[in-house]
């Protein structure tokens, strides 16, 4: 299936790894749009091509996030808009993104663990 015309600030849902999981092909707090939802996966766009993921695996939300989420283990965050990741001392309220030069805030509730 080709999913290089897909809209991605248009998907109806946005799916994450759960925190506890350990091996999966998806980068750790990186948001992906969902294309399509079963019982027990989903198939999500990763890097321009897709991926079936189970869907126990996953966080699924319906609208796109707009905080960085941090991924406390490794000292590092995962900008919601381009997914590039930022080296963290302590973690400020607001985050600059290089690579997009997004301005969001950053998820200091919500801490990924990055073992894989």
């Amino acid at each position: 299936m080709a999913t290089g015309s897909l809209d991605r600030s248009s998907a109806e849902r946005w799916a994450r790894l759960r925190e506890d999981v350990r091996r999966c092909q998806l980068r750790r707090g990186a948001w992906y749009p969902v294309l399509s939802i079963a019982p027990d996966e989903a198939v999500l766009e990763v890097r321009h091509k897709t991926a079936i993921v189970p869907l126990a695996y996953l966080e699924v939300v319906r609208t796109r996030p707009k905080s960085w989420t941090v991924i406390a283990t490794e000292r590092y965050a995962v900008c919601p808009n381009c997914a590039e990741r930022v080296a963290l001392g302590r973690a400020p309220e607001r985050l600059r993104c290089p690579h997009c030069q997004g301005l969001f805030d950053v998820d200091l509730n919500h801490h990924q663990n990055a073992r894989a």
